[in-house]
């Protein structure tokens, strides 16, 4: 065996974090969410060169590449998930880069695709630029974060550098790229989420949490045992909806979609 050979074997796992998709591991509910986002994201990637930003396990990229994609390209700073992407899905397209710096030419894709990562960067707005750089005058970027109006009251994730509310997002985004459309993902009645995740708390903090838990004899969520994303293109607009929902509604997740202008892309 090469030592490219051994290094994909050694990779043929991969550690779930609650940061990524990984087939077989991941609870239904998080690979439900993740494979609407990318199912929203096909329409706009048939005969286009893509570029999907930390594309994790490849369960996405891959995703993209059966949608139409011209080329799916896939960049992911974390080594042994691209080791794992490419053992698992065999993407000829795939390296490890830094979000900050893509590692491509300027004004070499038409489409880029960024699921839940500008929560992780340090700096929000260089990342942002550098997806309009390497984006052609007209090109799309689909970019997702998770709501911290609804987050907030989860606990902190350790993963995440700065998650925002929506309208921070949409502010970062239309700096860099003008005017984007905005769309919300999984909503829920904000008062009801906020008055569950305070019985919580407070239960945890009188340690009554566990006891609860067996009076109602709640289980632990299910894993997906699926190890790709089907094509349920036809369902998204079930599961991504335009607009932030009306109150009491909030989205949990939102999702904008903004076209580099040719300034940007020229500067």
């Amino acid at each position: 065996m090469n030592a490219a050979a051994s290094a994909l074997s050694e990779h043929s796992q991969l550690e779930y974090t609650g940061e990524r998709v990984v087939p077989g591991v991941t609870p239904e509910t998080t690979f439900r969410e993740h494979q609407m986002r990318y199912a929203f994201a096909a329409q706009f990637v048939p005969g286009r060169i893509v570029l999907d930003i930390a594309s994790g396990s490849g369960i996405g990229t891959d995703y993209l590449r059966r949608a139409g994609a011209l080329i799916c390209l896939g960049l992911d700073l974390d080594i042994p998930a691209v080791l794992y992407a490419k053992s698992r899905f065999r993407l000829p397209h795939l390296a490890a880069c830094d979000a900050n710096r893509i590692c491509l030419a300027s004004q070499s894709v038409e489409v880029v695709i960024s699921f839940e990562t500008i929560e992780h960067l340090v700096d929000p707005r260089s990342f942002l630029v550098e997806c309009a750089r390497v984006l052609r005058p007209g090109g799309l970027l689909i970019c997702s974060t998770p709501n911290r109006d609804i987050t907030r009251w989860d606990g902190e994730n350790p993963f995440h550098l700065g998650e925002m509310p929506i309208r921070d997002f949409t502010r970062q985004v239309s700096e860099v790229f003008g005017n984007c459309l905005l769309y919300g993902q999984s909503p829920v009645s904000y008062p009801l989420y906020v008055a569950k995740r305070k019985i919580i708390d407070a239960l945890q903090t009188v340690h009554l949490k566990q006891w609860v838990k067996r009076c109602l004899r709640t289980s632990p969520e299910p894993v997906c045992p699926e190890a790709a994303f089907a094509d349920d293109r036809g369902n998204v607009r079930y599961a991504v909806r335009l607009g932030p929902p009306r109150w009491p509604q909030k989205p949990r997740y939102a999702i904008t979609v903004a076209r580099n202008p040719a300034r940007l892309a020229n500067g």
